[in-house]
């Protein structure tokens, strides 16, 4: 059956349409809208009469027409789902849609991680409530549990408010540290690491919570990727605008090569240990840049021919000067 290419207004009508329309003559292209063209790269002039498969350039296309069946692919840098109709092809671009839904997926995950420490921590804290401990242990115990509550609710803020500025504001390092180590006490534990903190008196500006997440994700990598009965060493150094926090261990050096990749989203290193969402460095990177600090690992430096890892952020030492007027 011959189609005839649409007359003015019916091509002003298809023009106007969101969706890409390929109608189509036999094999050979009778008409393209604007949204089609836009989609596959073509001049909507010159594709009239030429082979359809020369418009579409991509087999899977024309099979999908050829074959009376709805397809999705990757095509020209788009996402774009094909449906066949009587004597067309229509076409829609999915491209953001889906780039929405993996970053709806994304937040999930990192939220799901970020979310896993408080709560682990309190029922930790609660579980050891059980056993009656001392007055002392005691006032400790509920003091961690309330500050871990504390963290939660705001963590849990952060997912009705689009855009919240940072509480950012001065913090004493030394505290924050071991506040973030009494977190991750039960991983140490279990691993049977050893903590030791190289920290100076010095004072440094950042959010809290989004540091305190830093410090434990980083304690908790070294205590996974470290060797178990090993050592875990926190070293700051402090220049004159920033403080590089690093977290050492000492396990197997990694390939220099493959470092950038473990920042990535959902990548883990070699370790047998490794069971969790693998977004836990993906995490320290995407913090430490909000504040316009930078995040870095490796093998360790401090002790040449030695084995060591070692991964840090640097943090503003004191309030980023915004101009004067």
């Amino acid at each position: 059956m011959s189609v005839a290419p649409p007359d003015a207004m019916s091509a002003a009508l298809l023009d106007a349409l969101e969706e890409g329309v390929v109608v189509v003559d036999g094999g050979n292209v009778a008409f393209v809208n604007r949204a089609a063209a836009a989609l596959l790269e073509v001049d909507p002039r010159q594709a009239a009469g030429r082979p359809l498969i020369g418009v579409l350039r991509d087999h899977r296309l024309e099979e999908a027409l050829s074959e009376g069946r709805p397809v999705e692919i990757e095509t020209r840098g788009r996402r774009i789902r094909a449906v066949p109709v009587t004597g067309a092809l229509l076409l829609r671009d999915l491209t953001e849609l889906r780039r929405a839904q993996e970053d709806a997926r994304e937040l999930l995950a990192v939220l799901s991680h970020e979310l896993r420490t408080p709560v682990t921590a309190i029922r930790a804290t609660l579980e050891a409530l059980q056993d009656e401990p001392p007055e002392t242990l005691r006032a400790r115990f509920l003091g961690r549990a309330t500050q871990e509550s504390e963290r939660l609710v705001r963590l849990l803020e952060d997912l009705t408010v689009e855009v919240r500025p940072p509480r950012e504001r001065s913090l004493v390092l030394d505290e924050l540290v071991r506040r973030a180590a009494g977190v991750v006490q039960p991983a140490l534990q279990r691993h049977g690491v050893r903590l030791r903190l190289e920290l100076p008196d010095i004072e440094l500006w950042a959010d809290e919570d989004k540091l305190l997440q830093v410090l434990i994700n980083l304690l908790e990598n070294a205590a996974v990727h470290g060797p178990d009965g090993g050592e875990v060493t926190v070293a700051v150094e402090a220049g004159v605008d920033q403080v590089r926090i690093e977290v050492r261990d000492e396990g197997e050096p990694l390939d220099p090569a493959r470092v950038a990749e473990l920042f990535e989203p959902h990548s883990q290193g070699d370790s047998a240990k490794a069971k969790g969402t693998g977004l836990g460095l993906y995490i320290v990177r995407s913090i430490a840049q909000r504040w316009g600090g930078e995040a870095w690992g490796g093998p360790r430096h401090d002790r040449p021919g030695r084995p060591g890892n070692a991964f840090g952020v640097s943090v503003p030492r004191a309030r980023p000067v915004t101009g004067s007027s």
